[in-house]
């Protein structure tokens, strides 16, 4: 009964650090929004197709930021989709690879899961 009870309190204190890690964001707000933004960016550019892993992480990643902070994420999503439906000419379209490059050079973590998911 005594081991049973010290092995039960051993598992508990090792489960807890992994569940807190799992329930809390990953990311820093600055971070997230980074790579919601270069996601957006490819995803509207149509340069990789393979984006699915990256959403599907951010979105959960989402689920744990909080709320401001995925409101904002979301409003950047919409803004950069509004910008690429009012792309008129060549020059609009190069403005918008600028500002992927620009948005993707601070986020590790969606460029490298977007050309992950590329390979």
């Amino acid at each position: 009964m005594r081991f049973a009870l010290i092995a039960t309190s051993a598992v508990a204190l090792a489960a807890i650090p992994l569940a807190l890690s799992i329930s809390g964001p990953q990311m820093s707000g600055d971070q997230f929004i980074a790579a919601v933004r270069c996601v957006a960016y490819h995803d509207v550019t149509r340069d990789d197709a393979n984006l699915g892993r990256a959403k599907f992480q951010l979105n959960g990643e989402a689920r744990r930021q909080p709320a401001e902070t995925a409101a904002e994420a979301h409003a950047e999503v919409d803004a950069i989709a509004r910008q690429a439906v009012n792309t008129d000419s060549a020059s609009d379209a190069d403005m918008i690879r600028a500002d992927r490059a620009e948005a993707c050079a601070g986020s590790h973590f969606a460029y490298s899961d977007a050309a992950a998911n590329a390979a």
